[in-house]
């Protein structure tokens, strides 16, 4: 089994994002959406403040602070998709 690192896996998971919301969001949403599950898997919280400094990124943490309240506060999820998603990732067993 070949070890994977954290621009792997993230790749791999903007991949994933992007051919499952292609038309629906943009490429910057959804690279924002692979970082911002990775880093909650690395620091296993939600404070916005940590998850800032998990981003792997060369902005600085305050950037990624403000960049993740800028999406919380004006992004909208449409469920459908984040279901379907969910159902897509999940084994057919």
């Amino acid at each position: 089994m070949k070890k994977t690192n954290v621009l792997d896996k993230n790749s791999d998971l903007n991949s994933i994002l992007n051919t499952h919301f292609k038309g629906k969001l943009n490429l910057a949403r959804t690279k924002f959406i692979a970082m911002f599950i990775i880093a909650l898997c690395k620091v296993q919280t939600v404070n916005f403040d940590k998850l800032s400094n998990a981003f792997d990124t060369t902005a600085k943490a305050g950037s990624s602070l403000r960049r993740i309240q800028r999406f919380i506060a004006r992004f909208t999820f449409d469920y459908n998709i984040i279901s379907r998603l969910i159902f897509n990732l999940l084994p057919s067993k």
